[in-house]
């Protein structure tokens, strides 16, 4: 079998990160901006475990002009300046880049678009299969039998890739002929005027009859329709300049060595201390399951007498997306006498709220969550699109039983809230045994009873902050709008949280002998407070 050679774009993929957040911008508890450096090592972490790459690079646009404005002064014209937020998050992937021991690929007046043309092409004179990893169209046209296109879907999706078979099937021609597909229907994103008034529809017959543009002027004549011929003859200079503007330049002056692109083990100390700087914490667990040699750089778990201490280096959190995972999932928990379970909604008010997902955690380090679509098809409140989740009345078909069986003990934390959710939908949760808030509550009730806080007195951690999923203004309408496996990192981590928190505060209670306080007044409350709330009082207006 060949060996691999993947190549990443990163400019493509650093834009589409920043934008992929723009309507919840992810920060720093200090301020700083991180949503297209969390993008990048997010898709870079996916791009290793998917692909297996034998060699790996990165290419990046220098900020110089090109040789393709000095063809063309309007090339890339329209383009706005990078958003002044993101130039500092362009120079930490760098540093990222660095980090992980990746060559970068940089050259003053050529795009990334032209290094990787020319290192796909050496990487297939060397017999390797090549992959470049970019949303861009342009790269269809270095396809061939060794170089394959790789469109990264969202972090819960697979990637798209786009072989000369593929290609073929969705263009309908020769990948080297994007070149002058994109020379007749031009480029809006790079300002390549193309041909005035022709479209993909009928680009793709000229080029599927002619093969290229050249022939396709030298065959204008014989062209059926008068009105086309007249648009490519009064846009013939542009379609040639086209051409040349859309072309990837494979023979570039850069001294590659496809050698020093051999995967290499990262420097885990430069990224333990970025990934603390930038306060990803979920991403010292990826390292661990991407390179075993990380666990040494990462904390490890404490021996059995301090149970219940978080590292986010050894945990396993899933994302339940089908009926069929949430079936396997459910077989697990019903086997369990202890079930931690933690909702997530887009709203507070439990009279009016949607469901986005529920969690689950059994034992330390392992929690799964089960996402979860709460319209029905005739509803169109939300524009996303939600199909990759369960829908909510699937999810309580099958989930009402567990949730509604004595016999399994059901621990939340804030549980009053959570039981409310479940109402909403249609559940009576019953068998609730342990609430870790009111549980803290009950040993120091002078004390902040939050999951944060709790976290960080018990666990010495801080939990991701929801800032990372909905923006600072921490407005839980925009749930539906998060990254579905960074929302279901962060939901897994409650459950897994709440779970310690339930086994360290368990042990208290029962030394502080507060076991008839806790288990026979304060919890029991928490079901009748909850009744109390949804029935309301009746007043004679």
């Amino acid at each position: 079998m060949k060996k691999k050679f993947v190549v990443i774009d990163a400019m493509a993929i650093a834009y589409r990160s920043y934008f992929a957040f723009m309507t919840r911008p992810l920060t720093t508890s200090q301020g700083e901006p991180v949503s297209a450096v969390y993008g990048f090592v997010n898709q870079l972490f996916k791009i290793i475990e998917e692909m297996q790459p034998d060699y790996l690079a990165v290419a990046t646009d220098s900020k110089e002009k090109t040789f393709r404005h000095e063809k063309y002064e309007l090339y890339k014209s329209s383009r706005s300046e990078m958003p002044e937020d993101m130039i500092p998050q362009i120079y930490k992937i760098y540093e990222i880049i660095e980090a992980f021991n990746i060559p970068l690929y940089k050259l003053p007046g050529y795009e990334a678009d032209d290094l990787i043309g020319a290192a796909v092409k050496l990487a297939e004179k060397e017999n390797l299969v090549s992959y470049a990893i970019t949303p861009d169209k342009d790269y269809v046209q270095l396809i061939s039998e060794n170089i394959n296109l790789v469109k990264p879907g969202k972090a819960s999706e697979k990637s798209v890739i786009i072989d000369l078979e593929k290609a073929r099937e969705d263009y309908g021609f020769e990948p080297i002929q994007m070149i002058d597909y994109l020379a007749l229907v031009g480029d809006s994103s790079d300002d390549i005027p193309g041909v005035a008034g022709v479209g993909p529809k009928t680009a793709t017959p000229l080029i599927q009859e002619y093969g290229t543009v050249e022939e396709i002027y030298n065959n204008i004549d014989n062209i059926g329709k008068k009105g086309l011929q007249k648009k490519l003859a009064e846009s013939k200079e542009n379609a040639f300049l086209s051409k040349d503007l859309a072309t990837i330049r494979t023979d570039i002056p850069y001294d590659f060595d496809i050698q020093n692109t051999q995967i290499q083990k990262p420097d885990f100390d430069k990224l333990s201390k970025i990934f603390t700087e930038l306060e990803f914490k979920a991403f010292g667990a990826k390292l661990v399951k991407i390179f075993s040699d990380a666990k040494d750089f990462v904390e490890t778990e404490q021996e059995e007498e301090n149970a219940g201490s978080f590292d986010n280096a050894q945990v396993k959190y899933k994302l339940i997306k089908t009926a069929d995972e949430a079936k396997n999932l459910l077989k697990y928990l019903e086997a369990q006498k202890v079930i931690v379970f933690d909702t997530e909604t887009d709203s507070l008010d439990t009279f009016n709220l949607n469901l986005a997902g529920v969690s689950f955690c059994v034992k330390q380090g392992e929690a799964f969550f089960v996402a979860t679509d709460p319209y029905k098809q005739s509803e169109t409140l939300f524009t996303q699109d939600l199909s990759d989740r369960l829908p909510v009345d699937e999810f309580v078909r099958l989930f009402k039983k567990l949730f509604e069986d004595k016999n399994n003990k059901k621990v939340c934390q804030n549980g009053k809230y959570d039981i409310a959710v479940l109402e909403s939908i249609g559940i009576n949760l019953q068998g609730f045994y342990f609430d870790t808030m009111l549980a803290s509550y009950v040993i120091d009730p002078d004390e902040k009873h939050g999951m944060d806080a709790l976290s960080q007195k018990f666990l010495n951690y801080t939990p991701i902050p929801i800032s990372e999923l909905i923006g600072e203004k921490k407005d839980a309408t925009k749930i539906f709008e998060a990254d579905l496996q960074l929302l279901s990192d962060y939901a897994c981590e409650d459950a897994d949280i709440t779970f310690r928190l339930y086994k360290k505060l368990e042990k208290e209670i029962k030394e502080a002998d507060l076991e008839k306080l806790a288990y026979d007044v304060e919890f029991p409350l928490v079901d009748v407070l909850n009744k109390m709330e949804r029935t309301g009082v009746r007043i004679d207006k």
